[in-house]
């Protein structure tokens, strides 16, 4: 179940939009989801982030790293949010609300270190709370600047330069009313019948709490919270073997299929709920009965696995890609890959 709603506004992309990124972090979770269900154990992961923010455009002009987000803070930061996972005083689910303002109850009676989305939520919250303090110093330094012009009338070629670059007609160096942050995770043993493991990827903004006047509030001055616009599971890399093809040879002997399951949608809605609660069965479900199929088409083996995972595990929607890789002898994989969905399966014959 959801929480009650909350009115929120999210600014629209400014004009420039710039971003810093952090790609493939080394990031040990100290307690993270354990293929063998054991709780506590430290996994593993890999991560990747893209802050985007307006604009990089006064530090370049004025070459002056003061006016940046500084990527090395950023990396010191999640290092230390991450490695204190879980002890935080306030869990980090609390803010978080999808487009429409629902937070996920079940997410915050949910182990932080088990529920990917919580893990991604601290990356995405560690990376806008920097650009909120990097604009907040800029601010400082614009006011600092505009007081010593108007307190002097004779000013030097380099306070002349700076005075010029935060005054009233200048390019905001960093605007902090706008933030994004995408953030990808690759926890790479997080299951046993998935050779490479799980991914996950959100894209969370800055949005702005409304009131019952929204059309006259400032955003700059209402409450903000973490906005979830999209989130995408992956499950690559389910290696099984079964009777596959319509040659002679196919229906003799077993072949390796590769099966990649993919689920994407909006942010913090039931349907992520319900992938992290059933991803591990869900995958161990479709590596055990594939092997006992023998379907002579891709589509047929595919359609198959995602009725699995719609109708029996109650997943709204996913993408399964089938490949055979010994199939064509100077081809890595060929298959296919459909979506579907459970209203897709309703009144049609298992």
């Amino acid at each position: 179940m959801a929480n009650e709603r909350v009115n929120v506004h999210i600014p629209s992309h400014p004009a420039v939009l710039d971003s810093v990124r952090l790609r493939n972090i080394q990031l040990p979770l100290p307690a993270a989801p354990d293929p063998w269900h054991r709780p506590g154990k430290s996994q593993p992961c890999t991560a990747s982030l893209k802050l985007s923010y307006s604009s990089a455009v006064a530090a370049a002009n004025a070459d002056d790293v003061s006016l940046s987000l500084d990527y090395g803070k950023l990396y010191r930061r999640l290092e230390e949010d991450i490695h204190n996972l879980g002890k935080h005083p306030e869990h980090p689910g609390h803010r978080m609300v999808s487009v429409d303002g629902s937070r996920r109850d079940e997410m915050l009676g949910s182990d932080v270190g088990q529920d990917v989305r919580l893990t991604a939520g601290i990356v995405a919250n560690c990376g806008l709370g920097l650009l909120d303090e990097t604009a907040a110093g800029v601010r400082r330094m614009s006011h600092m600047h505009n007081s010593q012009r108007r307190s002097s009338g004779s000013m030097g070629s380099q306070v002349q330069a700076q005075a010029a670059l935060f005054g009233p007609s200048s390019t905001s160096p960093i605007d902090g009313v706008f933030g994004q942050c995408e953030v990808s995770l690759y926890l790479p043993k997080a299951l046993l019948r998935a050779e490479e493991g799980l991914k996950y990827r959100s894209v969370t903004v800055w949005g702005y709490r409304q009131g019952p006047d929204a059309a006259l509030e400032d955003p700059a001055k209402s409450e903000r919270c973490p906005v979830v616009l999209e989130e995408e599971f992956r499950i690559d890399g389910i290696r099984c073997y079964c009777i596959l093809g319509v040659n002679s040879h196919e229906r003799v002997e077993k072949q390796a299929v590769i099966i990649s399951l993919e689920f994407k949608g909006p942010g913090q809605l039931p349907w992520g709920s319900t992938v992290v609660d059933t991803y591990q069965a869900m995958t161990r479900a479709v590596a055990e009965r594939v092997e006992g199929t023998a379907f002579q088409t891709v589509e047929a083996l595919a359609t198959f696995v995602a009725r699995i995972v719609t109708v029996e595990f109650g997943n709204e929607r996913v993408t399964v890609r089938v490949e055979k890789p010994s199939a064509l002898a100077f081809v890595e994989g060929s298959g296919v890959e459909v979506t579907r969905s459970q209203a897709f399966f309703e009144g049609r014959d298992a």
